[in-house]
């Protein structure tokens, strides 16, 4: 894989300026816009070649809708939400929207670009304390095969 090409997109300017400063310094990337809206990120990402977005959750006209009109895009770029807020609904709301990775500002620190690089690979990542909750709604309650009971299930 050559180098991953990156929108970020944040309407908190320094937030903004941080991740493009961090991904720039890392060879692995080329940062080919950033954006302080949804349409904007939109836009951008149906001009530039774009492997990867970095989608700030709750910018103006982020979020599902964001995720969901650059999920739709052909080729579409992967999209990696990331946000303050971890809660297992927005965590949701973003996975159903499209998005493969979900990452917690102020957690992921210097993990950022290899996280970047797996999602972009094809993992799924979610970089939150609300992981499981939101893959437990997102996934619907689970079944047993009307074979097998749980108990045949789980040897002991």
């Amino acid at each position: 894989m050559g180098r991953i090409r990156v929108l970020i997109a944040d309407d908190h300017r320094e937030v903004l300026s941080a991740l493009v400063s961090v991904l720039e310094d890392d060879p692995r990337f080329t940062v080919v816009g950033t954006a302080a809206t949804g349409p904007e990120a939109y836009r951008a990402a149906t001009e530039e070649a774009v492997d990867l977005v970095l989608l700030d959750v709750h910018m103006p006209g982020g979020g599902p809708t964001a995720a969901s009109a650059m999920t739709a895009l052909r080729p579409s770029p992967v999209v990696v939400a990331i946000s303050a807020e971890s809660g297992s609904g927005v965590v949701e709301q973003m996975l159903r929207a499209g998005a493969v990775g979900f990452l917690t500002k102020g957690r992921v620190g210097d993990m950022l670009p290899d996280l970047l690089v797996r999602c972009a690979e094809g993992e799924v990542i979610l970089a939150t304390p609300a992981a499981a909750g939101a893959l437990r709604a997102a996934l619907g309650p689970t079944t047993v095969p009307s074979d097998e009971s749980p108990a045949s299930v789980v040897h002991t």
